[in-house]
């Protein structure tokens, strides 16, 4: 009886499952299926219709609120908009997957966003918002996945060659070689290192880097072309006398081979400036070719310069005709990055203020709730609340300013005592010293206005010493202003990486520390130096971090670096926060100086 009763309930829950099942299993179906059709339409490069099912998808996770696939799917949109050479949308879309990603935590995942928004930003020549994600990239990383490290640090130095920081680029790509073990990856990066020291016109050591490409194992016959074509150019750059012919025209009739226009474009461009002086009529032949060749691959920068070529080489031809058209590319390509400019700079405001609605949002409804939380609480307990934490705050504030006068009232004395102190002991024997010379007429006029001199720094560091210093949450600002202080048309200071040192979040004791050290350099500097550029830049390790200042003033005298006075000081100072301080000098001139402290 009971079994009777029992089997209609059996069969009901079974029918349920099975419903379930088949429903999660459709599901399933359909996701796999849509999949495919992205994976098709995106190995046939219709790389649209590939974005409209990864839409179809999408919409399917928002309504199962998948958060994950969510962040997948616009990565992949995003991936699919770079292959179409949609950049500005491509940047939307990963910044959309970045932030899905961030609150779950995963790393990997937020590094492969952020290292495609540092390509598009340096793409779009916001070089300085490409190093910042480029730097949150690799502390993402945190030292795993070398071959991803090696390609940001390879992003950082195109950043700076692309601003013509030369000198600056050439660490960047070392890194990048370091870090990675893939033979196609180092050629890029050594391809990268050769050009720089080529626009450095460092050409000995171009030649030395490309020599070493070409002794690897070069599988790709367009690379190949492409080491040899530049080397020949280098080397002809280097000495004019050098004959490369041989090398330039290997490389050109392998490009012909291999129907790599693009590389043709270069080859006719250095065979035309080899011959330009040795045979106009060559040089000429090869500008033409190169001419026609960027004009059939719409290839603007190649067209400008071989027409420059062609009016320089053919004054009594088409120069007239040649010249119009190179107005009108220049006027064109003008209007074209501008628009490229505006339209991304168009869509990261819209990305922005979409964001900031968003958090608006959010915290309105957290106000909104705790305002019903707030209202719900009985008016006893708000009474009692508020008595207390009056009571409290007044008793507080009072404690406070007795602490605060008592405080300052010791500063003062303090301050007060050490300047007595330091007038006495510094100043006081200068200036008997000065009025003794000025009474007693055998000195001469040089020698007093040097002791004068000598006591007004003296002054002025007991000045600086004696100046209270902001400290906290804006110190950074301070430290930046102290810099910009220093900072004039005779002596250039160049920050970089700062940021990263995070000294908001400093001890007290250190950023004092940190700032006296400084201005004691800086006084240095004006005083002794000579310098008229000097160069800070930070870096941070897992134990310590570190500042290191570089200048071309005169250096240590003799090679031989002996502290006195200000930088003995600065040395006590460091030392007594657990930190070092080490002064080198540097073979040509000038000197370098590295501050290293704990957090």
């Amino acid at each position: 009886m009971k079994f009777r009763n029992s089997f209609p309930l059996v069969c009901l829950l079974f029918l349920t499952t099975s419903i379930f099942c088949f429903q999660n299993t459709t599901a399933q179906n359909s996701f796999d299926s849509i999949y495919k059709k992205i994976s098709f339409y995106s190995k046939k490069k219709k790389y649209k219709k590939a974005i409209v099912f990864s839409r179809k998808l999408y919409k399917k996770a928002l309504d199962n609120k998948d958060s994950l696939q969510q962040a997948k799917l616009y990565h992949k949109i995003a991936g699919l908009h770079r292959k179409l050479n949609s950049q500005d949308s491509a940047f939307y879309y990963y910044n959309k997957s970045k932030e899905i990603y961030l609150p779950l935590k995963d790393s990997m995942q937020l590094v492969k966003n952020l290292f495609h928004i540092a390509l598009i930003e340096s793409d779009f020549g916001s070089y300085a918002a490409s190093d910042s994600t480029a730097v949150k990239t690799l502390k993402y990383l945190n030292g795993r996945r070398p071959d991803v490290v090696a390609a940001i640090y390879n992003c950082l130095g195109i950043n700076l060659k692309k601003q013509f920081f030369f000198k600056e680029a050439i660490p960047y790509f070392k890194k990048a070689l370091e870090n990675t073990q893939n033979n196609n990856s180092k050629n890029i990066y050594k391809n990268n290192l050769a050009n720089v020291y080529k626009e450095d016109k460092n050409y000995l050591k171009a030649i030395s880097v490309f020599k070493s490409i070409l002794k690897d194992s070069i599988k790709r016959k367009k690379t190949k072309a492409r080491v040899i074509d530049n080397l020949a150019h280098i080397k002809w750059l280097y000495n004019s006398k050098n004959n490369v012919l041989d090398d330039l025209l290997l490389a050109t009739s392998i490009r012909e081979k291999e129907k790599d226009k693009y590389g043709l474009i270069a080859s006719y461009s250095h065979l035309s400036d080899y011959f330009k002086n040795k045979n106009k009529v060559k040089s000429l032949f090869y500008a033409n070719k190169m001419y026609v060749i960027a004009k059939s691959k719409n290839a603007t920068n190649g067209l400008l310069e071989a027409i420059d070529k062609i009016v320089l080489l053919d004054k009594a031809g088409k120069s007239i005709l040649y010249l119009k058209e190179s107005i009108f590319l220049r006027d064109s390509l003008q209007k074209v990055t501008a628009k490229r400019q505006y339209k991304f700079a168009k869509i990261k405001y819209n990305y922005e203020e979409e964001e900031r609605q968003k958090l608006q949002f959010k915290n309105q409804a957290i106000e909104n709730k705790l305002l019903a939380e707030k209202q719900s609480n009985q008016k006893k307990n708000i009474f009692i609340l508020t008595i207390l934490s009056t009571s409290g705050l007044l008793f507080y504030s009072y404690r406070r300013k007795q602490q605060h006068k008592k405080e300052l009232l010791d500063e003062t004395y303090n301050t007060e005592l050490r300047i007595s102190k330091k007038l006495h002991d510094e100043l006081g024997n200068g200036l008997y010293n000065i009025i003794t010379k000025v009474q007693n007429p055998s000195f001469k006029r040089h020698e007093i206005v040097n002791d004068l001199d000598k006591v007004y720094l003296q002054t002025r560091k007991i000045s600086h010493e004696s100046d209270s210093i902001e400290t906290g949450k804006n110190f950074e600002s301070y430290f930046r202003e102290l810099i910009t202080s220093y900072n004039s048309d005779a002596s250039n200071i160049i920050l970089k990486d700062l940021s990263i040192l995070e000294l908001n979040t400093l001890k007290k004791e250190r950023q004092v520390v940190l700032y006296r050290v400084f201005n004691e350099l800086f006084v240095n500097m004006k005083k002794h130096s000579q310098a008229n550029l000097v160069v800070i830049s930070c870096k941070k390790t897992t134990k310590f971090h570190e500042i290191i200042y570089i200048d071309n003033g005169v250096g240590f005298k003799n090679e031989k670096i002996i502290l006195k006075n200000g930088l003995k000081n600065v040395e006590t100072r460091i030392l007594s926060i657990g930190g070092s301080i080490s002064f080198e000098h540097q073979f040509t001139k000038g000197c370098k100086i590295i501050v290293r402290f704990k957090k």
